[in-house]
């Protein structure tokens, strides 16, 4: 089944990429394909940044909760500033996603670079219906409570824009809006009954508010980079009574190996940190939490208030397929864990967590070469099994 739907990913993949014609004509076929000595890709930048590039993607999808399914995507990717050589690509897309077990999602991004990477102004609007089974307990208090599977459907909304400006050399700091609404019901009788006794509200939990964002950033490339460091602290102040506030750490940095960007290094290190009066409903799920993906793990068997993973990744480019056939090999290791009203009881909760190690292999097929944007694949085994991920740009 895995050989299978790996072949149908390729396929899809470049029957897909063979069949788009760039508004800009920039392909390998017309000019020979050059390296400096580092292995890097030697690109005309004025003739690359002019016009815009167009990509229509469609893949599979698979999650151990949502089943199988198909993402449809549409990306454009343009570069808005006159002149502008330093700039990442700007980029607007649509995407949707259905699954057979009845989930349903759809949204927008919006990304735009001005002035020379001067400022980051975002957007986001998400919306849909996630068909999906919870670990719950009918007694979570109990000493030694009896989790069962819960069927669960979690209505969500979230809408998202922010504005980031540099302030000292790759030092940006931004704010913006965030409204994030969430609604969980059981699919049958019992699963309710589970829902209620673990403080889910029946009614829809939704709350907007500001969020406060600075980040370091000097990647040389958004979306696969050769080298750099971003890190990024930032604060969700939700608004209104109950309302939760939600902190993030996220670092990230690239290393080339052996003088060549052919081999890469990645490492990764994220927290999602939530106040004690948070709703249930907005507690980390290890799997899926935010903007990032923890690999290996079905999302809703692992949930608590806060959350923090670790990953290292190798990422090796190859001459294959006229140099767009990649792959990745990847290690991570995380936890959920509660909060406590005191030092020695948050340290108790981290300790009584348990870790949860993953192991991922991947391909990757580029499709936008100057912009270095891929899709993927990746197959991931954490404790409990394992699980496919498609989607393009990297896990982190």
């Amino acid at each position: 089944m895995k050989l299978l739907t790996t072949a149908l990913f390729l396929c899809i993949v470049m029957s897909s990429v063979f069949a788009q014609k760039d508004t800009l004509k920039t392909e390998d076929k017309k000019e020979e394909i050059q390296f400096d000595e580092h292995g890097q890709r030697i690109f005309d930048d004025v003739k690359e940044r002019k016009g815009i590039k167009y990509r229509f993607i469609p893949l599979p999808s698979y999650e151990p909760s949502t089943k199988w399914g198909i993402n449809i995507i549409n990306v454009l990717t343009y570069y808005p500033s006159k002149g502008d050589l330093v700039s990442p690509p700007s980029s607007s897309a649509i995407f949707g996603n259905i699954t057979t077990n009845g989930s349903m999602l759809g949204g927008i991004n919006q990304r735009l670079f001005l002035n020379e990477d001067t400022w980051r102004l975002t957007g986001m609007a998400l919306f849909g219906k996630i068909n999906q089974n919870m670990t719950l307990s009918e007694n979570p208090i109990a000493e030694d409570p009896v989790y069962e599977n819960a069927r669960i459907s979690s209505n969500m909304t979230y809408i998202s824009v922010m504005a980031e400006r540099k302030v000292y050399d790759r030092l940006y700091a931004g704010v913006g809006y965030i409204y994030s609404g969430r609604r969980m019901e059981g699919r049958d009788d019992r699963s309710t009954e589970l829902l209620q006794a673990n403080s889910f509200s029946e009614a829809t939990e939704g709350f907007s508010g500001l969020k406060y964002v600075a980040t370091w950033d000097n990647r040389d490339n958004i979306n696969y980079p050769y080298k750099g460091v971003r890190a990024l602290v930032s604060m969700e102040q939700m608004l209104g009574d109950n309302a939760p506030n939600i902190y993030y750490a996220d670092y990230r940095q690239f290393f080339t190996l052996g003088n060549n960007v052919s081999n890469i290094l990645a490492i990764h290190g994220t927290g999602r940190f939530i106040s004690s009066d948070a709703p249930r409903s907005f507690w980390s799920n290890y799997g899926r939490s935010g903007a990032n993906v923890q690999r290996g793990y079905e999302v809703g068997k692992y949930m608590d208030r806060n959350l923090i993973s670790m990953e290292a990744e190798y990422r090796k480019e190859t001459p294959w397929l006229n140099h767009k056939l990649g792959f990745i090999g990847a290690v991570g290791m995380g936890k959920v864990f509660g909060d406590g009203n005191d030092a020695n009881n948050l340290s108790n909760k981290f300790k009584d967590a348990p870790w949860l190690p993953t192991v991922a292999i991947g391909a990757r097929y580029r499709v936008m070469a100057y912009e270095r944007l891929n899709v993927k694949v990746d197959y991931a085994v954490g404790k409990d099994g394992g699980v496919v991920y498609f989607g393009i740009t990297e896990a982190f």
